[in-house]
């Protein structure tokens, strides 16, 4: 098959899904994954858990402060690490986490960051009878804003939620607005099937089910220093922002975590950094999320891209590019 026609395949294959079936439209176009109404002028909302083991808000504030990022809210969903034993973290950490965070950025320069808004703070429970639609939600004004946002957005120009921790705050928007689900697209790294950001499972997979969803890595994690290295960063100028940036990347957190859960972001304005994508099905298996493969041609609940189909020297460059920006600190 040629490029032209693969490429095709590809777009219709997509597109040809079953009414059930929510697995966002794609096509790859120059080894680049382009997803059907998404762009980098798309509505945002930028939901995380902690704020600090990251570059990935740094990225979105400075496109941000750029005038090159429509971000209409930035949500606070709690850490749900060991729910089942009480929680480790209280949802003040996070955040505080969050106002420190902003607090450096405006303190260096930047403008237009939203005050940080209070999402879940406690995770889904799979109902008795398995349905997604017995689940009780978690009201929340993240979960407001995100319904509110929504409501503006279209289907064909969908409102973009960029999540960094546990899906529990968009998960409850769906169920208590289930008619926004077709005017988002979700993205978010569970990094795995039932740790880090795949804590809240059942969350993950009412997202998966009941909107468009895109997860990066399928489950997968950056590799150490595999984006970055402390030289990278030498070029930034000093101020709090950068500063705290240049502190991380010399940390084992920094050089483990490397982009962090920012992968849809640097893609999203430079689409060579995901060459592919592939349609999976979500499971839930009794406490994880999985996303299972499907025969080339059948119905999936989501795209997953797979880490090996990730221009790291692509994802380095566009964030860099940002970041150096001259016209970014005055």
């Amino acid at each position: 098959m040629n490029a032209g026609a693969q490429l095709c395949f590809l777009w219709l294959a997509a597109a040809v899904l079953p009414a059930t079936a929510v697995a966002p439209a794609f096509r790859i176009v120059e080894s680049a994954v382009q997803l059907e109404g998404v762009g980098p002028d798309n509505p945002i909302l930028y939901d995380n858990d902690w704020w600090f083991d990251v570059f990935d808000n740094n990225y979105l504030w400075a496109r941000v402060s750029l005038g090159r990022a429509d971000l209409r809210g930035n949500i606070v969903t709690r850490d749900m690490w060991d729910w089942e034993k009480g929680y480790l973290y209280k949802m003040e950490q996070c955040l505080d986490d969050a106002r420190k965070a902003i607090a450096l950025a405006r303190a260096s320069g930047l403008r237009g960051i939203p005050d940080p808004v209070r999402g879940a703070d406690e995770v889904l429970v799979r109902p008795a009878s398995g349905r997604i639609e017995d689940t009780v939600p978690r009201e929340s004004p993240g979960a407001r804003l995100i319904i509110e946002e929504a409501r503006r957005a279209s289907p064909h120009k969908p409102l973009l939620i960029i999540a960094g921790g546990p899906l529990t705050t968009a998960a409850s928007a769906l169920l208590l607005a289930p008619e926004i689900a077709s005017n988002l697209v979700v993205f978010n790294l569970t990094v795995s099937s039932y740790g880090y950001n795949g804590k809240d499972g059942w969350s993950a997979y009412i997202v998966a089910k009941k909107t468009r969803y895109v997860d990066w890595g399928g489950g997968a994690f950056w590799d150490k220093d595999s984006v970055f290295t402390a030289r990278d960063f030498e070029r930034l100028p000093e101020n709090p922002f950068t500063q705290d940036m240049k502190r991380l990347i010399r940390t084992d957190l920094g050089r483990a975590n490397q982009l962090g859960d920012g992968a849809p972001l640097v893609w999203l304005w430079q689409p060579r950094c995901w060459t592919a994508a592939e349609v999976r099905r979500a499971e839930f298996r009794g406490r994880p999320v999985e996303f299972l493969q499907v025969e080339p041609g059948q119905a999936g609940d989501l795209l997953v891209i797979p880490k090996s189909a990730t221009d790291l020297a692509a994802c380095r460059e566009e964030f860099l590019r940002v970041l150096t920006d001259p016209r970014l600190f005055p």
